[in-house]
């Protein structure tokens, strides 16, 4: 979440990996309206891992105080101050050097009189806002479609949101910054092949009072717990596997109306939908911390959704229900 700040001001300017600074307003991400500032006058970038400043312009970039050599990248450090054609009034000073990250930033409410700036919202892959308990909205990131996705509680209406576009939740108005693509870090993912290919283990209690699932792989095991919502992602696979079983085409298995969900777990639209996003979540917040990536596991269109991987088996008690790696 690297950002400036202009001198004597409190309000944020956060860097996208190559982040540009000039006077022309259709090519810079920073627009400088001044006449000494060239079209595209400097140009900060992500590299290595480090924040870097070039000049490109006519009138030159001054790093504390030093101008730095045309073309030549020089790393930047917190507190440095970036000058601009040595203007005095063009000045910039880095706050944070943290890595880029998507964000979601407050709109229309910048800091005035020397007042703290409102913090933005770190994005992670999905959010629950404004909290898990009474979400209003769920923001998430869609891997496989590289997109960011915003859905409406309790309905299900859910829309795509791109940069700078404006997502609002608790009476407040917030802008999606793309300042990176926050998964571009290396990660494995769990279907590219088989040495990793991996498989959901769900265990049901004989009453069906309890469910746990487990990831397993020929070197790794995942223990994801004892949570309610198992049991609506064990049910999905259920009809999955029932209409593997019916040798319905795979890209056609499994597919559920909300409305059966509803009547079979006797649960409101408003819970399901709450319970899909919590699998969801804790899928992808397990496999990020240990460097992995997968499918959806809970795949949605118009009024359905399905249980998203292929690989899974079911029991109940000590009895294996389902083995779906056999049907493939």
């Amino acid at each position: 979440m690297a950002y400036l700040t202009a001198e004597n001001s409190n309000n944020r300017i956060y860097l996208k990996p190559f982040h540009r600074l000039g006077r022309l307003p259709d090519a810079v991400d920073t627009l400088v309206d001044n006449r000494s500032i060239s079209r595209i006058h400097a140009i900060i970038e992500w590299v290595d891992n480090q924040w870097t400043v070039r000049d490109i312009s006519k009138n030159g970039v001054w790093l504390n105080g030093q101008r730095i050599k045309p073309h030549e990248s020089c790393v930047l450090k917190q507190q440095d101050k970036i000058c601009l054609a040595s203007k005095d009034d063009i000045n910039f000073i880095v706050q944070n050097v943290e890595k880029p990250r998507d964000l979601l930033v407050p709109y229309g409410h910048q800091a005035v009189n020397n007042s703290k700036a409102k913090d933005p919202i770190l994005l992670n892959q999905y959010h629950f806002l404004p909290s898990e308990t009474s979400p209003e909205l769920i923001v998430y990131y869609d891997t496989n479609e590289k997109n960011w996705y915003c859905e409406t509680a309790p309905k299900y209406s859910v829309t795509r949101i791109a940069d700078g576009e404006l997502v609002t939740f608790s009476d407040s108005v917030w802008q999606l910054v793309k300042v990176a693509d926050v998964f571009q870090e290396e990660t494995i993912d769990i279907s590219d092949n088989a040495e990793n290919k991996m498989t959901f283990i769900f265990c049901l209690s004989q009453d069906e009072e309890s469910t746990e699932l487990r990831l397993e792989g020929e070197t790794q095991s995942i223990d994801f717990d004892i949570r309610s919502h198992h049991y609506l992602t064990a049910l999905l696979a259920r009809y999955r596997s029932e209409d593997a079983a019916k040798m319905v085409d795979e890209h056609l298995q499994g597919w559920v109306s909300i409305d059966k969900l509803t009547n079979d777990m006797r649960f409101t639209e408003s819970h399901i939908n709450i319970q899909i996003h919590r699998a969801r979540k804790q899928l992808a917040d397990k496999l990020k911390d240990l460097g992995l990536s997968g499918p959806m596991l809970i795949e949605r269109k118009k009024g359905q959704v399905r249980f998203g991987a292929p690989n899974f088996k079911i029991f109940k008690g000590k009895h294996l229900e389902v083995d779906a790696i056999e049907c493939h």
